[in-house]
């Protein structure tokens, strides 16, 4: 059930409804008593009390309302709707999922990503994490694909719909060649043109060697600009194959973002990683795009002073009116 759209509004409205049916079914007994008493009072009663009486009888069909009322909407619990200004460090997780993320997950599908340092492999654990870091965050976050070797392979736009990034995942094949530069500046069009307002992300998982395409410093000059950090994943061991974390952690850091070396398999290791970077994307990724949070809170204590006072006052009244 809904209340009428009042200033105050109610946790449990039931009880206000209820009140609001009491309040009229007092009205209408006392209208129905008072008939019944206006024969004999216009007898028994001088010309000048009855004036004084009508006055006596409203204070009494009132008070008796108010006092209704005012312990109905007490028990639906009271509040006006208002709005506080959270820092993005302050804020709780339940504060945090109000605010959506966009972010674009970029997986490099190159043959580097075959070296097996990375039991079985670097590209099988890209899956995994991609998979385990889209089941960790947040449901109303929008999470988009690019797959990327020589050249942009595949591209799911940012949704809601795990089922459709994870299948496309799971999709993937290796390929010649990487060009991390030419996938973040995709990744950057895909953010702009879909989501061009708001918090914005960019999450690379990669070994880091780029051979072709355009240069990874313009793009990430680009994201610099268009304020979309970069959140780097390195997996590989330095100096086996195409590893070369340091590149990577360079773009993390000069977009805002942060930089993770993944040198275990274990899932249980990679499950603690991808709850900070869950973390670490929506926190930081809001830090970039609003200094502080804007949400919606219930002043429960005005509401209730303001109720409990009318009751107080109805009470009152009613002392002095012989109800």
């Amino acid at each position: 059930m809904s209340m009428p759209d009042f200033p105050v509004k109610f946790e449990n409205p039931t009880y206000g409804l209820i009140g609001i049916l009491l309040g009229a079914a007092v009205v209408a007994l006392l209208i129905l008593s008072f008939r019944k008493l206006r024969a004999a009072q216009k007898r028994l009663e001088l010309v000048e009390w009855r004036k004084l009486r009508r006055i006596v009888r409203a204070l009494n069909v009132g008070t008796k309302v108010g006092v209704v009322l005012s312990l109905s909407f007490l028990l639906a619990r009271p509040y006006f709707p208002a709005t506080i200004e959270v820092s993005v460090d302050f804020a709780t997780e339940e504060q945090l999922a109000q605010y959506k993320v966009a972010t674009v997950f970029l997986m490099d599908v190159s043959y580097s990503m075959n070296y097996s340092d990375l039991m079985p492999s670097r590209f099988e654990a890209a899956k995994a994490m991609s998979k385990l870091l889209l089941d960790k965050m947040n449901s109303n976050d929008l999470v988009g694909l690019i797959s990327f070797n020589g050249s942009v392979q595949d591209t799911v736009l940012p949704t809601v719909n795990r089922t459709m990034v994870t299948e496309k995942i799971n999709d993937q094949i290796l390929g010649p060649s990487t060009a991390i530069g030419t996938a973040l500046d995709a990744a950057i069009g895909v953010l702009n043109d879909a989501y061009p307002e708001g918090a914005r992300a960019i999450v690379l998982f990669s070994d880091g060697k780029n051979n072709m395409g355009s240069d990874p410093a313009l793009a990430v000059d680009s994201a610099v600009s268009w304020k979309i950090p970069v959140f780097t994943v390195s997996l590989g061991t330095y100096g086996v194959g195409e590893s070369a974390p340091t590149v990577l952690r360079d773009m993390a850091s000069r977009t805002g973002g942060k930089f993770y070396e993944v040198r275990n398999e274990d899932m249980e290791d990679l499950a603690t990683s991808i709850s900070q970077i869950s973390h670490d994307v929506k926190v930081d990724t809001l830090r970039t795009a609003y200094n502080k949070l804007t949400l919606p809170t219930k002043d429960y204590q005005a509401a209730t002073a303001l109720f409990s006072a009318l009751l107080v006052l109805s009470l009152f009244l009613m002392w002095f009116t012989g109800v």
